[in-house]
This record gives structure tokens, sequence and C-alpha cells, in this order.
């Protein structure tokens, strides 16, 4: 019986941003479009992304399509950040290992043992132990579950402890008009991008290659909406 793999192998801002370009598809799409308009091929890597998607409930994955959930509609309608925070601790609690380890874990710090847990007691695979490490705790800042002090709160929606050190401003990319662009550093040894506008708010942190590639895409989709504004409308 093969095993049964109920942890999601990309992060929840990965995941968001998938969901984010299915949305500008029209909400439903190919997974091949999906894949090309975030600068990617179908393979092992973006079908795990597809499948940590779904994971997060963010979209559903069927005979070669995805599309966005209600979940994401949630998320990306929120009227204020309340809101927002509640839709994303859903998204990031949606994966039924990191419920687990959020309530076993809840009123203390993330254990300098936790990837050697994962693999001893939640039969995590050794090869991903370390990233989902990262995938964990990067998500529950973002969805204000690890509070300032670095505790698992399950108690209501915290505030997100994301660290607002400032970045090299060599680093720094002017944004497109109308847009607003964050790039503090949210993470040791890694930066984090933010994309705000109509439609779009979504941080994206960067860690390997792979991370660059989805703000690429993520600025592509701007670049779109942009244009569009732009263009001149046809006279009946």
């Amino acid at each position: 019986m093969p095993k049964i793999v109920d942890y999601p192998r990309a992060s929840l801002q990965r995941a968001l941003a998938l969901a984010e370009i299915v949305d500008s598809l029209g909400g439903e799409a190919t997974v091949e479009s999906a894949a090309d308009h975030m600068g990617n091929k179908v393979g092992g890597a973006f079908k795990s992304l597809v499948g940590a998607g779904v994971k997060y409930g963010l979209i559903s994955s069927s005979k070669g399509r995805v599309k966005t959930e209600p979940l994401f509609q949630d998320l990306k309608l929120a009227y204020n950040e309340s809101q927002k925070q509640d839709a994303l601790r859903r998204a990031f609690l949606g994966p039924p290992l990191f419920a687990s380890i959020a309530e076993r874990l809840s009123g203390q710090p993330i254990p300098s043992h936790f990837e050697k847990l994962l693999i001893r007691e939640y039969d995590v695979s050794p090869d991903v132990a370390s990233r989902l490490v990262g995938y964990f705790t990067d998500g529950a800042r973002d969805a204000g579950i690890i509070g300032p002090t670095g505790t698992i709160s399950m108690s209501g929606v915290g505030s997100s402890a994301t660290a607002t050190t400032t970045a090299n401003p060599t680093a720094t990319q002017e944004p497109e008009e109308g847009l607003e662009a964050d790039t503090s550093v949210a993470f040791v040894r890694g930066y984090s991008v933010r994309i705000t506008g109509p439609g779009i708010d979504s941080r994206i942190a960067i860690k390997d290659e792979d991370d660059v590639d989805i703000v690429e895409a993520m600025l592509k989709k701007v670049r779109r909406l942009v244009k569009a504004q732009k263009e001149p409308e046809v006279q009946g």
C-alpha cells in the first residue's frame, strides 16, 4: 500500500502564488497553462506545488485542470487584515500534519529538534524534513500562529511576526505604478517581496531560485494588468 503524504511539499506562499496565477487566468486553467504563466514546466516539482495548493485548500486539481477554491476567494476578498489572517490560518492548518503539530506544540516554541521529531514521530521522509521545517515555520508566522515571542498559539489569529529589518538597497526593485514592493528581510538568509494592488496582495519568501521564478511570474501578471488598463477601449 503506498504511503499517504499528508503534508505539503511546497510553502504556503508558493501555493498562494500559484492560486493567484490560476485566478488571473479566470479562476480555472490547465496545469500546463498555470505552469507556463509561472515560468515552470509540468514536472515533478510543479506537480508537488499543485499538490501543496490542494492540501492548503487554495485550489483543486482534476483531470489536468486546476481551479481556485472558496478559501482563496475568502483571502482575496477579505475586508480587513483580521479576515485575511483568518483565511491564512485556515489554509495553513489545512494539511493534517500541520494541524496536528500546531495543536501539539500550542503554547510552546518550536523545539530545536523539530526536524528529528518530524522524522521519528510523524514518519516524514528525511529527504524533505528540513524543508518541511521551513514550510511549517514560515507558514505559521504568515498565519499569525507564531507570535512575537516565537511561541505557537492556537487561540485566535495573532499578528504576523515577520521581521522588518531593511534589506540591501541594491536588491530593491522599483514598484510598478499603483503597487507597493516590500523587500524587508523576512527570514534568516532570505528575502521577501510583497506585491499589492487591485486584487493582489502577495508576499513571497525568497530562499532559492524557484522563488525568484515565482516573483518574476507575478510581475508578468502585473505587467499584463497594467497594460490592459492602458489599452484604449474600442468604440462600438
